[in-house]
């Protein structure tokens, strides 16, 4: 899974910004500013020139609706934003050169050499490439075909929903490994079994296991009382609300909270690392 999203940010705007001050051509001679003078219900526009030391010049371009006056605001607007385009790409260059990830590896690389060998010695590095072996093998995904909605999260994989997109956008940029649409299944204390799929299936550094879901059809009474079910199994699995079970749904109008998803992949994000 990626973990440097952030930096792949940064440099597809860059590419993106290159290609706006490539189309923007060679920069154009300054014209002077655009001046405007009101007489009557009237109002003429001027192009001014005014250099310090050096007395005022005007030349009359004619009303505001006129030819001369858009061609002035044009090339204003097209050096104007050709500055702002090159100010953000060495914004972006200096971004990208200063900017420090804060990933396990990254912070550990950078930590002195009897910090890098107690996080060898305590197979943290070992243990993340287990996890991330675990997220990228084969297993059982939801059979049931996708709604007719088409969610793609930013890798390009197909989600059910836009929540579970932003979920699964999130936690990737966080460096969180989880398995998506996965089979759970679940043995109760009577020995009846049960086959459920669950959102998202994380499973921690400690081995703990953490089971997300989004809700976005609760207006539908099948679909609730199916919530509901499911959460009575989850529950009989050890996955208990507020603690290693989260929940978020769309509203009534199907609106989405992505901030309220971001509060919980920041507790998220501290439960999966352990630290």
């Amino acid at each position: 899974m990626e973990r440097n999203m952030f930096l792949e940010a940064v440099k597809t705007e860059q590419r993106r910004i290159q290609r706006f001050i490539d189309l923007s051509g060679p920069e154009q001679n300054s014209r002077g500013s655009l001046y405007l003078r009101s007489q009557g219900n009237s109002v003429y526009a001027y192009e001014r020139w005014q250099r310090k030391g050096q007395p005022e010049r005007r030349v009359y371009l004619g009303p505001l609706a006129s030819a001369p006056v858009r061609e002035l605001f044009s090339c204003k607007f097209k050096e104007q934003r050709l500055a702002r385009l090159c100010h953000d790409q060495r914004l972006l260059e200096k971004l990208e050169q200063q900017y420090h990830m804060y990933d396990f590896e990254s912070v550990v690389n950078d930590m002195p050499t009897a910090y890098r060998r107690a996080a060898r010695a305590n197979s943290y590095n070992q243990r993340y490439e287990e996890l991330l072996e675990w997220a990228n093998a084969d297993y059982a995904k939801n059979p049931y075909p996708f709604p007719e909605g088409k969610n793609f999260a930013k890798d390009g994989t197909r989600m059910r929903s836009k929540g579970e997109c932003i979920w699964y956008n999130l936690m990737q940029e966080r460096g969180i490994l989880f398995r998506n649409d996965c089979e759970v299944v679940i043995v109760d204390q009577n020995g009846q079994l049960k086959t459920l799929f669950a959102d998202f299936l994380i499973q921690c550094f400690d081995g703990t296991f953490i089971i997300i879901e989004h809700l976005g059809k609760m207006g539908d009474m099948p679909y609730a009382v199916n919530f509901g079910e499911k959460s009575y199994w989850y529950f009989q699995k050890g996955f208990i609300l507020g603690k290693n079970y989260f929940v978020t749904s769309d509203d009534s109008h199907y609106g989405t909270d992505s901030q309220m998803i971001t509060r919980l992949v920041d507790r998220i994000e501290e439960m999966f690392f352990g630290f």
